[in-house]
């Protein structure tokens, strides 16, 4: 539920989202993604995970502000996911009945009679990503909390491993300490063994656990995403295991210390190209994308060559350099004054890197 604070920020969004849409020249957007309805509204904005449509619809104009929704949705989005006490007031509610879906794009016609410029989120997807990305003071808090919660609920489940556990069963281990602490486990990845060495994205299959596990999460609450990979070895790692862990989390602690406002991510990735040669792993790069921005989605812009994008101070990241077999990833705050990891808890296992004179803790593998 919604609390006052964010029912201020939901009126401030609009206010940030209007000046935007005055610059463009667009006189209404309606808002139908996730990512964007759970940013203006605080709140979970949907029924099935697997879509990227919103259960309800947005239509911002430069006076009014209307919610769509169903009748099935209604009364549940106001009363569990944007009911602050004057959250109603707000907006003009339009509900329309489940039977009939056709009503929700007459009433958006209506609404909008007379305008010339009425976009979609999508169509303006480059203000929106600018927007949903800024992590305001007051926002803070709740990052911190959701990386909190992520890295206690992989850890939780690092550390309940049993050999002979399927990775469907680990996966759902893992689930199972995401919700228990209110967190959606929108992209749950886990192999183990010599799985770990071929699959860079590994959905969970029937393979059961003798040695080795890697256990992957993107974990989101109320709209926001944070990301983390942990890793557990039954027994002691061979020495090659270990030099290829060396390697990836000091390519890790390196891009995470590189992070600052005013960079570009193509600058970023090239970064991330010597990181690779110095360690000795210079062709790992090309198997797997490096992570980058995040956010309201898993990854809001990954890091490629060239690519212009400008680091923001007061936003969020998730790196996931990876060797075969390794993997190092955790999410950060980019801040004005030096870099926040979200995720570390300090329960699991450290390994600190020092670069430029500062000391990154990074994830070490677990050995049970």
């Amino acid at each position: 539920m919604m609390n006052q604070q964010y029912n201020d920020e939901f009126s401030e969004r609009v206010a940030a989202l209007r000046s935007a849409m005055e610059e463009e020249g667009v006189e209404a957007v309606q808002i139908a993604l996730q990512k964007n309805v759970s940013w203006l509204t605080g709140g979970r904005s949907h029924v099935n995970t697997a879509s990227e449509a919103a259960c309800s619809l947005l239509l911002v104009t430069s006076r009014t502000c209307h919610l769509l929704v169903n009748n099935i949705e209604a009364r549940r989005l106001l009363d569990e996911e944007t009911a602050a006490p004057d959250f109603e007031q707000k907006v003009e509610l339009q509900i329309w009945p489940w039977s009939s879906p056709q009503q929700r794009g007459s009433l958006v016609k209506e609404l909008t009679e007379g305008m010339t410029c009425v976009r979609t989120d999508a169509e303006l997807e480059a203000i929106f990503l600018r927007l949903r990305t800024a992590v305001r003071p007051e926002e803070l808090k709740a990052w911190r909390t959701l990386g909190r919660l992520t890295g206690e609920a992989i850890e939780q489940a690092a550390q309940k491993l049993r050999r002979g556990q399927s990775e469907f069963a680990i996966a759902g281990l893992l689930a199972s300490e995401c919700w228990e602490r209110g967190l959606e486990p929108i992209v749950n990845l886990i192999a183990v063994d010599e799985r770990i060495f071929t699959r860079r994205h590994p959905l969970p299959t029937a393979k059961t656990l003798d040695a080795y596990a890697m256990l992957v999460v993107c974990a989101r609450q109320n709209g926001r995403i944070a990301s983390a990979t942990r890793l557990v070895h039954f027994g002691e790692p061979s020495a090659r295991l270990k030099r290829k862990h060396n390697a990836v989390v000091e390519i890790d602690a390196r891009i995470i210390d590189a992070t600052r406002g005013g960079r570009t991510l193509g600058e970023l990735y090239g970064e991330l190209e010597g990181y690779y040669r110095e360690a000795g792993f210079a062709e790992e790069i090309a198997f797997h994308h490096q992570g980058g921005l995040t956010g309201y989605a898993s990854r809001e812009r990954i890091a490629t060559p060239g690519d212009a994008y400008p680091v923001a101070s007061s936003s969020i990241y998730a790196w996931n350099p990876s060797i075969a077999g390794v993997k190092s990833e955790d999410t950060i705050f980019v801040g004005e004054d030096g870099n926040e990891i979200l995720t570390g808890t300090g329960l699991f296992p450290q390994m600190e890197v020092v670069v430029g004179g500062r000391v990154w803790s990074r994830p070490g593998i677990l050995i049970r």
